[in-house]
């Protein structure tokens, strides 16, 4: 994989994540930034199609099609997340990035897990662990955590209200 390669942020990376416009990745960064998250996801044995969709489904909405997205999200398919070593893995990210990249990734973590309806305890763990090694506050990981249960909670109340005859 050649790190000459770019992926191109959506205008919903942009309104999801602050990023400004114009924003690009380089691709290999992107791959390993992305294997970290899939190996925090699988901490817990089992990396589920529910939540390797969540992930690749949020990965395709925030970046604009393109040649380099589609050898990005087939790399991440084809990743070997069982032998995966997460302190290695983001030890090596260096983001030049104008957000939060340590919380931004947290919170994808955190989603990614719960996307199969459970969040393990060995997924929070490694969440724990990768926030450790990130330099990021409990207190922050447990604000993430509440974002993300109040988004999911904000979800279901707005599909029951749609879903409701009126």
């Amino acid at each position: 994989m050649s790190s000459s390669k770019t992926v191109h942020l959506s205008k919903y990376a942009q309104r999801k994540y602050g990023v400004s416009p114009q924003t690009s990745v380089d691709l290999e960064v992107g791959v390993n930034f992305s294997y970290a998250l899939l190996a925090i996801a699988g901490a817990d044995g089992e990396l589920s199609a529910e939540e390797l969709q969540w992930y690749l489904d949020e990965q395709e909405m925030m970046s604009v099609p393109s040649e380099a997205v589609d050898e990005y999200i087939t790399t991440l398919r084809n990743f070997d997340w069982k032998n995966a070593n997460i302190e290695e893995l983001l030890s090596g990210i260096k983001y030049d990035f104008p957000v939060n990249f340590r919380c931004s990734m947290l919170y994808q973590a955190i989603k990614i897990s719960r996307a199969d309806g459970y969040y393990h305890e060995k997924e929070r763990a490694a969440v724990a662990k990768a926030a450790a090694i990130l330099g990021i506050e409990p207190s922050v990981v447990v604000s993430l955590e509440s974002v993300a249960e109040m988004e999911e909670t904000a979800d279901r109340l707005r599909i029951a209200l749609f879903e409701t005859q009126g």
